[in-house]
This record gives structure tokens, sequence and C-alpha cells, in this order.
């Protein structure tokens, strides 16, 4: 339904310019013949006629172009054919003018030799040329906007694909590490085992509905991050602590799903887990007019040259800031006062989608 519209505009468009257009030729010759005490009421019917011929030549020469795919070919190529058409038309234009004033005035009122009729000639040739220069013109730029239409559209399509694809990833990423979680309880404590696999179910319930969208509400994901975190704590006991501090405004900024929740996963697995005697983690989430300040501290060094594998959620996260926010949010990790991590994120304000 779209596609007729933008015809229907376009239309509309075209007889707007080209009925303005040579209402304003006619118009113009009109108030100079009033200057000049020429003007009558036999003057005024010529000006309409040549005002009827005009925009017929013109409907003709704008058929031969679309006809004959003019405005697929090079410059080079559409030049002399334009020039053809115009002197062509302007030739025909003024021998009707020529006409049209003597049998409604009496007298030609050209001058009875080569240069008169050749200045008329070219007079009518110039509005055809500047016809054929808004025609052109006109349709390069649609032309040239369509192209950026499209072109955005391809780049919101791959850019829809690789989100898609980064948060895949996540989803058996987070899976298998959770999945390690519960085999550890099996045996020490089926009860809280099973415990897990429910709380588990839940998470993934829940991780698997935000996966959906774009950007969440910080409150669901902070909401998926305390789950997450109660499941940890079952496998690793005393030797994980944790503290949220979310900040009154924090909960309806939009963030992108599994985001924070990765980073914390992050500093639990390549920090606090290699510790014999474990350690902490602390999210916070402060607000401001532009967006949300999210640290993440955990108890662990800070390793810049760690394996590929440790460095999956940095690159996932580095990847999807630059897909969601193009530059516009900032990410950094580094080492702590004393044994600790922290990682900062800065995510501006976001509409959902």
């Amino acid at each position: 339904m779209e596609l007729p519209g933008i015809r229907i505009n376009r239309r509309q468009l075209y007889w707007t310019f080209q009925l303005g257009g040579w209402t304003v030729y006619a118009v113009l010759n009109a108030v100079y013949l009033v200057l000049a005490e020429r003007f009558s009421a036999a003057i005024a019917v010529e000006l309409v006629l040549l005002w009827l011929m005009g925009i017929s030549l013109t409907q003709s020469l704008r058929t031969v172009i679309i006809r004959r795919n003019w405005l697929r070919l090079p410059l080079p190529k559409v030049i002399p054919r334009m020039l053809g058409m115009i002197l062509l038309m302007a030739v025909p234009m003024q021998m009707l003018h020529i006409l049209f004033r003597v049998l409604l005035v009496g007298n030609s009122g050209v001058e009875e030799n080569t240069t008169g009729l050749l200045l008329g000639v070219f007079n009518f040739a110039f509005f055809f040329l500047l016809w054929s220069l808004i025609y052109f013109t006109v349709h390069y730029l649609e032309q040239a906007r369509q192209t950026e239409i499209r072109n955005l559209r391809w780049e919101a399509a791959m850019r829809e694909t690789e989100l898609n694809r980064l948060k895949a990833q996540l989803n058996p990423h987070f899976m298998f590490n959770a999945l390690n979680s519960i085999r550890a309880l099996v045996d020490e404590d089926p009860q809280r085992a099973r415990d897990a696999v429910t709380q588990l179910s839940g998470l993934l319930r829940t991780t698997l509905q935000m996966g959906k969208q774009k950007v969440i509400p910080f409150e669901q994901e902070a909401e998926a991050i305390r789950n997450y975190l109660a499941l940890e704590t079952a496998r690793f006991e005393e030797r994980l602590q944790f503290k949220i501090d979310i900040a009154p405004g924090s909960e309806n900024i939009f963030v992108p799903p599994m985001m924070v929740q990765t980073l914390v996963e992050n500093g639990i697995k390549h920090g606090i887990a290699r510790l014999p005697k474990g350690g902490i983690i602390t999210l916070e989430a402060r607000p401001d007019e532009n967006g949300l300040h999210i640290k993440i501290t955990n108890s662990g060094l800070w390793q810049p040259n760690a394996s590929p594998e440790s460095g999956f959620g940095l690159r996932n996260t580095e990847e999807r800031l630059q897909l969601l926010y193009h530059g516009r949010a900032s990410f950094q990790i580094g080492s702590g006062p004393g044994q600790t991590v922290i990682t900062s994120l800065y995510l501006p304000k976001q509409l959902s989608t």
C-alpha cells in the first residue's frame, strides 16, 4: 500500500511544477505586455493557447523520456538526446506562436528576418531547457534519496542479523555455565540441585523472552541478574557474596538484554571462581539526564592478555554496543583498588524497540 501512495505523491508533485511553471511563464509574458501597453483580449487568448501547447509538448517529452528509459542513461548520452528534443519542440512552438499572432492579432509581432525567428526559437528552447533541467534534477535527487533509503534498510537488516547472532551466542554460553553449576550440586546436595534446576528454568524463560527484544527496562535485567546470582550462590556458597545497589530512576532506562548479566557472569567466572577464598561482586547503577552509569566490581586480578575464551563476554559487549549506539555508549574494564576488577558501562537513553 505504500508504493501507490508514493506514486500519487510524485504525480501530484510533477503536475504542481508542470502547471505552476507554465503558469508563471504566461503571467510573466502578460505582465511584460501590460507594461509595454500591448496587452489585449486577443493576446490573452494567445497566451492561454501557448500555455496549453507548452504543457502538451513537455508532457510529450516526459513520455518519450520514460518510454525510452532516458532516466537510466548516463549524462553523456542523455545530453545530446535532450538538446535534440528541445530544438525539435522549440521550432514548432515558435511557428505556432507566429500563427496565433497572425490569426488573433493580425500580425506576427516578429521581425521578418532570420534573426527574429531564431531569437524566438531560442526563447522557447530556453524554457524547454529549464524544464528539462528541473525534471532531471528532481529525478536524480529522488533516485539518490531512494538509494540512500535502500542502503539504510540494508544496513539496518545487517545490524539486526548481527545483533541476533550475538544474542544467540549468549544463550548457549550462559546455559553451559549454569549447567556446570548445577552439576557440582548433584552429588553434594541433591535438594539444592533440584532447587537450582527450578531457578534455572525460570531464569531461562526470562532470558528467552528478553532475547526477542533489542532493549528492555533495566528493572528486568536486574531481576535476571538477581536470579543468576542466587543460582551461583548455590554452587559457591560462602565463597560468593554479592551486593546490588540500584539508584531510583534506573529501573525504566532501557538497556540491551543480558548485557549486564553477561558482565556479572564474566566477573564471577574469570575472577571470583579462580580465588581459593572466593570474593564479592557488586553491581551499582546510577542514572543521569542522558543515560545510565553501571559499575561492576568483582574480586580478582585484571589480565588484559587473557585467553580468547575468557574475553568472550567482553567482545560480545563491545560489538553489541557499537551496533546499537554507534559510539555513543562507553565500556571500560581495568584494575581497581586492591585485588579487584572494575567494569564501567555507560548506556545513553534509548526508546523501546
